[in-house]
């Protein structure tokens, strides 16, 4: 039997971290799968419950250099603890990035304007020795000066590189903070040689000797820029980062902490995760609901635009349901509690959400592949880069080449950046299924985000999908006084066509007399046949019968013997269903079938108003055959094709499942959050094309990530390489290279629902 567990992770820094945790779970026994996310520092492991338990995957991480602990199931991924410790990091980041640029700032001044070096040297070495000093003894006090402004930031604020990198190569792997502590360190100790060269020489007094490297100035800005500069990069990273998960915090801060509950007679506010299944809670104006249930008492409007997008209320009597997060608006109300906690359509909304943003896309694989090499890569390109400048650039007095080689190897080791290509896909799949979330449309898998975005074939299910899925009258001949008693018998029938009749007869009534309480005696439903009964002394019988359109159904109504009329029925087309159906075939080259239960005449008059080819109808079809012809389709006449099959995410459940991508519409949310791999939380057919584009915009975003990764590491590495790059400006480069992936991500938060 296979359990998955949620892990949050601590101390994932690099696209090469994400591929070590992966790379160890995959080598322990009963691992089936691994899927660790770089972008909210989250991993979920699947494995065989009879090979490993839940301590075994923890006790992966004693190998590592990172630290884990297990999210229960019933929690968020973002929940109140870890959102304190994100906060408290970042507080810490942020003080320690504040000293290093202070001191750094300090460095560079004395370092790098002109006379300020030699100031600061001549005093120190006239305070500490007597008489007048000489020019190289200023340069080495002023030297000593730069050092001990420098050790601070390069071990103390710079110490996380150096845990990182131990933590690294002692699990076996390289990550950025194996470059950022070697690159850092190689300028750190060159420097250090630099300083104390008239020491090892003796040589105090003859300046062409002691200053002939780098006329004795030391790289120590260089090594405070570079950790500055990349502190930096991983605070703007970090809230780059948080935002990818604004849309998962703003739908988790819809449910309100407490709830109202009567108990014995009594209101007491209690936290949520006290309230249970079949308690009565109240819900005054203004308050959110705070579990799934039903209106037992009151009357009011709910705002549910969170849920389904609409900016209208909708109004709430008793019977009717309500869901967790939305907004009563204008009355009290007193709602019996069904879904509570982690079982409310708000939480496994979240839940849906945050496991597809934790899942991986297909391209992720290209990412992976080249992560897996980069560090070792770029310390051979570095190497290399050394040689080159050491023994082929000619030197340019005594031991210059060193120095002329060094830089450009440093800078080679701090330009290269793994963190971007690590970055490039989960953040696009966070902000992506994060927007996704917030206008009703849940994508489930990043695999399955990538084959929607290459989809060729759609599949629709009739009834309830290109349909609205309850029959409406379209003609009748009936008085109004014969409608007004059949609409009194039908009242108490729970048929489809007799919720028709009532409410047709209600629309007439609003013009005719208005709403009569009729009473009803010797009610009887004939299965197949009708209902009959006595109202107001007649008798009323309400029969089947055949319309003479075959497309539609009807009922005949007889009073007391006597024919009174007839009635046809009809599933109207959904009114969007014809623009989805072309804009599939316009803008997106989708072909569109229907694959219905229904017969050949209604099936057909539906695909032709919608727009689906008489030749792509398949009438009278069963469930199981459904997903036949879903796997006949997607099989091709020359090679596969990408299919969606779309339906209520009820009784197609075999089709969705057999379906590339299985489109649930939401008409029974409860259900369809767990059928399909696409749901539409609003229940609208337009949303399809919204998945689409969302799905494609994604796609598009994660392959742009991956090429600005890549381009800018086949750019800075060559610029480095040749000195054109200082080290300094090296570090600055990879720093904001991570954030201009993550910003790139952001930008999905612009994409727009499909409106015509």
């Amino acid at each position: 039997m296979e359990q998955t567990v949620r892990l949050a992770i601590d101390g994932m820094h690099c696209a090469n971290c994400a591929a070590n945790i992966e790379k160890h779970y995959r080598n322990t026994p009963g691992v089936t799968d691994v899927a660790v996310n770089l972008a909210n520092n989250t991993g979920r492991v699947t494995f065989d419950a009879e090979q490993a338990t839940v301590d075994d995957m923890l006790r992966v991480f004693d190998d590592l250099s990172f630290t884990a602990e297990i999210i229960p199931d019933d929690a968020p991924l973002v929940d109140e603890e870890r959102r304190a410790k994100e906060a408290a990091r970042a507080r810490h980041d942020r003080s320690v990035f504040i000293a290093a640029t202070a001191l750094t700032v300090l460095i560079v001044a004395i370092g790098m304007i002109p006379g300020w070096h030699m100031a600061v040297g001549e005093w120190l070495a006239a305070f500490f020795a007597n008489g007048e000093p000489t020019h190289v003894q200023a340069m080495f006090a002023g030297n000593l000066a730069l050092l001990a402004l420098t050790i601070p930031v390069q071990f103390g604020c710079g110490a996380r590189f150096y845990r990182g990198a131990w933590g690294s190569l002692r699990s076996g792997s390289a990550n950025m903070d194996v470059l950022v502590a070697l690159g850092t360190s190689i300028a750190f100790l060159f420097s250090l040689w630099i300083t104390f060269l008239p020491v090892m020489t003796g040589e105090w007094t003859d300046a062409e000797v002691a200053l002939s490297i780098n006329d004795g100035m030391p790289y120590f800005e260089t090594c405070a820029m570079l950790i500055t500069f990349v502190l930096l990069g991983k605070m703007l990273e970090a809230r780059a980062k948080g935002a990818t998960n604004q849309a998962i915090e703003a739908l988790m801060n819809l449910t309100p902490p407490t709830a109202h509950v009567l108990r014995e007679g009594m209101e007491m506010e209690v936290p949520l995760a006290q309230v249970m299944a079949g308690d009565m809670v109240l819900v005054r104006p203004g308050e959110k609901m705070p579990v799934d249930g039903t209106v037992m008492e009151g009357a009011t409007e709910a705002d549910e635009s969170m849920l389904t997008g609409e900016a209208l209320p909708v109004t709430k009597g008793p019977g009717d349901t309500v869901t967790c997060g939305t907004q009563n608006t204008t009355g009290a109300i007193i709602v019996r509690a069904q879904r509570v906690g982690a079982d409310s359509t708000l939480a496994r909304i979240v839940r849906a959400v945050e496991e597809a943003q934790g899942s991986k896309a297909p391209v992720q694989r290209i990412a992976d592949r080249i992560a897996s090499i980069f560090v070792p890569a770029i310390l051979l390109i570095a190497a290399a880069t050394f040689c080159a400048w050491f023994f082929f650039v000619p030197p340019q007095g005594d031991d210059a080449s060193l120095a002329r080689a060094l830089m450009p190897a440093i800078a080679v080791i701090c330009v290269a950046c793994p963190c971007a290509l690590g970055l490039a896909t989960p953040t696009a799949l966070m902000v992506g299924m994060g927007k996704g979330a917030q206008l009703g449309v849940l994508i489930k898998d990043g695999e399955v985000l990538e084959r929607l975005s290459g989809l060729q074939a759609a599949v629709f299910d009739k009834t309830g999908t290109l349909t609205e899925g309850h029959p409406v009258v379209v003609k009748s001949d009936v008085p109004a006084e014969a409608l007004r008693l059949a609409a009194a018998l039908e009242e108490k029938s729970e048929h489809p066509l007799a919720r028709a009749v009532v409410t047709y007869a209600q629309r007439a009534a609003v013009v005719a007399d208005g709403d009569q309480v009729v009473e009803v005696e010797r009610f009887e439903a004939l299965p197949g046949q009708g209902v009959r009964g006595a109202v107001e002394g007649h008798e009323v019988f309400v029969g089947a019968s055949t319309a003479e359109d075959d497309a539609a159904q009807g009922s005949q109504i007889f009073i007391d013997g006597l024919r009174a009329g007839s009635l046809v029925f009809r599933d109207e087309p959904r009114p969007d269903a014809a623009r989805v159906i072309r804009q599939l075939r316009d803008d997106h080259a989708v072909s569109s079938f229907m694959v219905t239960g229904d017969a050949a005449a209604p099936a057909h008059e539906v695909a032709q108003e919608v727009g689906i080819s008489p030749d792509r109808v398949f009438a009278g079809i069963k469930p199981l055959e459904k997903a036949a012809i879903v796997e006949k389709l997607r099989g091709g006449a020359e090679e596969p094709v990408i299919t969606a099959f779309i339906g209520d995410g009820i009784n197609d459940a075999p089709a969705l499942a057999a379906a590339d991508v299985g489109v649930a519409m939401a008409a029974g949310t409860d259900v369809a959050l767990d059928a399909g791999s696409v749901v539409l939380m609003r229940d609208r057919l337009g949303d399809l094309i919204t998945a689409l584009r969302l799905s494609q915009a994604t796609l598009r975003k994660i392959k742009q990530n991956l090429f600005w990764a890549l381009v800018y590491n086949c750019i800075m590495i060559p610029l480095a390489a040749v000195g054109i790059l200082a080290p300094a400006l090296a570090g600055a480069a990879m720093a904001l290279s991570s954030v201009s992936v993550v910003g790139n991500s952001l930008l999905l938060k612009r994409f727009k629902a499909n409106e015509e």
